[in-house]
């Protein structure tokens, strides 16, 4: 049977602290997921990683707490790189035109209502910003869409939401799932913007309810350790997200910008937007922006572009379900 080492390498993110990387051992040796820096590569040759006999590394998703050790752990060595395809396009434009990115960024926060001297300061301390040396050095030698047979009883699984190209790992002979951050255990993932108009909220639901239809056995996260209720998390997921979509109708009854809804918001563990560090407000802005794109598309509220600003009016009706 194919088998499965979980390493938890340490990252400089305060709220989660550590990644979970993985070693599939099966035709194949497979890596999948590379920290958050060089310093990965140190780790994992201290808990026996043998480099040399890896045959392919494979990244969940884009974020630099996956993606940032892969340069490193691979070296001079000939070991295939392989990411989603459109997170692969997505790294290509931070990689070719960061200043582009960084402008995207201020436009897009400008856009959805945030001040500018909060934009200045997300900006200025972006994780993709601050990492941009990482993005830039990285090369992907294989784009993913999901259904590739990378082993035996090894395949991918395309779930984007989390990311536009995020993708799982399927031990077919086990029914384990390496879900990167699609599915975590006492957090809900992110779900963030990547250009101006995509659905991302809309693209996560539905994989979360193909990632169900797999009945997987046995969940290995990104981060924090493996569970064997996949199915029920995602249920409790799908119900935060129509918890927080409802509770968005409820802020949104006069018109209102992305910024304005997200600083009425009631946070995880009671927070309020201006009690948030940076990259925390940046995730929640980012929430708010997402949610209420999901809720326009799906006729719960009214969109439209006032003097420069992108606002939302709820129409008066509650989701039921997901």
């Amino acid at each position: 049977m194919t088998s499965v080492i979980r390493h938890e390498v340490p990252i400089a993110i305060r709220a989660l602290k550590t990644a979970n990387i993985y070693e599939i051992k099966s035709d194949k040796h497979i890596l999948v997921d590379t920290g958050m820096s060089p310093l990965s590569r140190d780790f994992l040759l201290k808990e026996g990683l043998d480099i040399a006999s890896l045959d392919l590394i494979v990244m969940t998703h884009l974020h630099v707490d996956h993606i940032g050790g892969a340069e490193s752990i691979k070296g001079d060595r000939e070991i295939p790189l392989a990411i989603g395809r459109e997170d692969a396009a997505r790294v290509r434009l931070i990689q070719e035109d960061p200043e582009g990115f960084k402008k995207f960024l201020v436009s897009q926060l400008g856009l959805n209502g945030t001040p500018s001297s909060i934009v200045s300061q997300i900006v200025g301390r972006h994780s993709v910003l601050d990492n941009v040396g990482l993005y830039r050095d990285i090369d992907f030698d294989l784009e993913l869409k999901g259904g590739e047979k990378i082993a035996d009883n090894v395949s991918t699984v395309s779930n984007p939401g989390h990311s536009p190209g995020s993708v799982s790992i399927s031990l077919t002979d086990s029914g384990k799932l390496l879900t990167g951050d699609h599915l975590l255990p006492g957090i809900t993932p992110n779900i963030s913007f990547y250009d101006r108009d995509s659905d991302m909220l809309g693209l996560y639901i539905n994989s979360l309810k193909e990632t169900r239809k797999l009945d997987a056995t046995m969940i290995l996260p990104g981060h924090r350790d493996p569970f064997d209720y996949g199915n029920e998390r995602i249920d409790q997921i799908l119900n935060h997200h129509k918890d927080r979509l409802n509770e968005i109708l409820s802020k949104s009854k006069e018109w209102s910008s992305p910024f304005e809804v997200a600083s009425r918001i009631t946070w995880s563990k009671g927070r309020s937007l201006d009690s948030m560090n940076l990259m925390e407000m940046n995730f929640a802005i980012g929430e708010a922006i997402t949610h209420l794109t999901y809720l326009s598309n799906s006729g719960y509220s009214e969109k439209r572009e006032m003097n420069g600003t992108i606002q939302y009016r709820s129409n008066g009706q509650l989701l039921k379900t997901l």
